[in-house]
């Protein structure tokens, strides 16, 4: 059934400029099924909260126009080096996984502006070193 809901999801917003999706809460346990996902380019909006994904693909990052991710309470353990080549992410929602670290060069984002790592696993050690090159962030939430 969720396959169904995805693959649907996908074909309506193909070609719709600045498109918007929405899969938060429908228990997805991983996001094999989005393979069609990663070649579209005109993704500004992806919600995926309130599931089950324990893993992010590297390919998430071929996501280029991408401007708001919201992977708020999952159960994310580690996210991929990838994520910070987002040149358009503006937002970024990690909260409420467990995270017990970022990757080298997560603190990379060009234009980030707020970034919520609440409720997650993390400690001063498990940030990197670039962490606080963030010169764009206007609100950090590390609760």
């Amino acid at each position: 059934m969720t396959s169904k809901i995805v693959k649907k999801t996908l074909e309506e917003a193909q070609g719709v400029p600045n498109a918007e999706i929405d899969f938060s809460d429908k228990s997805l346990v991983h996001m094999d099924d989005m393979t069609r996902l990663w070649t579209m380019r005109n993704i500004t909006r992806l919600t995926l909260s309130h599931n089950k994904i324990t893993e992010l693909p590297p390919a998430i990052a071929n996501l280029e126009n991408m401007e708001i991710l919201n992977l708020f309470n999952n159960s994310i353990v580690e996210v991929p080096t990838s994520l910070s080549g987002m040149s358009k992410l503006r937002i970024l929602n990690l909260g409420m996984n467990k995270l017990k670290s970022l990757p080298r060069g997560f603190g990379s984002f060009p234009i980030l502006e707020v970034l919520d790592l609440s409720y997650n696993l993390l400690h001063d050690d498990s940030l990197p070193e670039n962490f606080f090159m963030l010169h764009t962030l206007r609100a950090l939430y590390l609760r």
